[in-house]
């Protein structure tokens, strides 16, 4: 299968769209009740929550208002097949400017909603992400669960990313954390230089995490802006500040580390392939570089083009996808065979910025 889901968050005045692209075909998909400012399609990710055959979406909707809180975030269940109506899903306790929503993470029925602007009680901005099996109850994880590494400071933006690993597994960023040693302090240290949290089992009634910090401790390296996961081959970790992307291996050991100099943000967006490659977006300029765990002579790039170039980026079946949402006129993706350096646009009817995600 090589459909995928391409989010538009800021059309329709901006209450957002989705649309899933299979072959040369763009068709939107619609839940009712969207309100102007929404964000629909922030995030996007394809599952299997209710366990039938068909396909199902989980569409991000981070600036919805929900019962009076402004911004709070919602997001939204989209069954495949028609049968079942789309299903809203909000936080517990939703709060202003929370943003739940803002990151996704899926595979099979298994769902992770990030709310990374969330805070904690006094706390700001300090993040937490939420977890439902099926159609199970939402699980809460943050920074102050017992057993997360870290602990929760001023702008952390915990659940800012998220792939899931082996298993029940999963692979959090925070990289607006600070290096500030021990204890909880703000605007301290390294300031932005970021972290992830690896959380090995997110349905276990007593959770155990480990902790990795960016590997320079620098200032601005935001490492765990874009994190990803394959089956086999490892975690990919991306540092966007000083352009570099460290491959581990499942034993999150590093095999190596990407770098591309300049300004470009590159590690802006990654996807992993199942068979072990990483597609990598730097989309200021920088193009998108497509690499691999096990031969670093697969590595291959495709250069800069119009629009924000490799702002998101995908694979499925035997293709890859990239977003260029600042494309006129109103965004598109591009889409390239396995070993081709052909790319075929395609681009909806209207809209605002289609491509700003892509899902497979």
């Amino acid at each position: 299968m090589d459909d995928v889901a391409v989010g538009d968050p800021f059309a329709d005045d901006q209450k957002g769209s989705v649309s899933v692209v299979s072959g040369d075909k763009v068709v939107a998909v619609t839940v009712p009740g969207l309100a102007d400012g929404d964000g629909f399609g922030w995030s996007v990710r394809l599952a299997k929550v209710d366990g039938d055959a068909c396909a199902d979406l989980v569409v991000g909707a981070p600036y919805t208002d929900v019962d009076g809180a402004e911004d709070a975030g919602a997001a939204y269940v989209v069954y495949g097949g028609g049968a079942t109506p789309p299903q809203r899903l909000t936080a517990p306790q939703p709060q202003r400017f929370a943003h739940f929503g803002w990151s996704l993470a899926a595979r099979g029925d298994l769902v992770a909603i990030g709310a990374p602007y969330e805070d904690e009680g006094s706390l700001v901005d300090v993040g937490a992400l939420y977890v439902r099996k099926g159609t199970g109850e939402l699980r809460r994880i943050s920074q102050e669960t017992v057993e997360v590494r870290g602990n929760s400071e001023v702008g952390d933006q915990f659940g800012w990313s998220m792939a899931f690993g082996p298993e029940n597994g999963m692979i959090v960023g925070v990289p607006y954390e600070n290096d500030d040693g021990a204890g909880r302090q703000v605007e301290a240290g390294k300031i932005d230089s970021g972290s992830v949290v690896f959380i090995d089992d997110v349905l276990a009634r007593e959770l155990t995490t480990f902790k990795l910090d960016s590997p320079t401790n620098a200032s601005g390296d935001r490492y765990g802006y874009a994190v990803a996961y394959a089956e086999g081959s490892g975690y990919a970790v991306s540092s966007p500040g000083p352009g570099s992307v460290q491959l581990l291996n499942p034993a999150r050991k590093l095999v190596r580390t990407v770098t591309q100099a300049g300004k470009e943000a590159f590690g802006f967006s990654m996807a992993a392939s199942a068979d072990g490659r990483l597609a990598i977006g730097a989309p200021y300029g920088g193009g998108v570089r497509i690499v691999s765990w096990k031969d670093a002579d697969e590595d291959r790039r495709f250069p800069a083009a119009d629009g924000l170039f490799g702002w998101s980026v995908a694979f499925s079946g035997n293709k890859l996808f990239i977003g260029q949402p600042d494309a006129r006129p109103y965004g598109r993706i591009a889409v390239a065979a396995r070993n081709s350096d052909t790319l075929q646009p395609l681009q909806p009817a209207k809209g605002a910025d289609f491509g700003a995600v892509v899902a497979g």
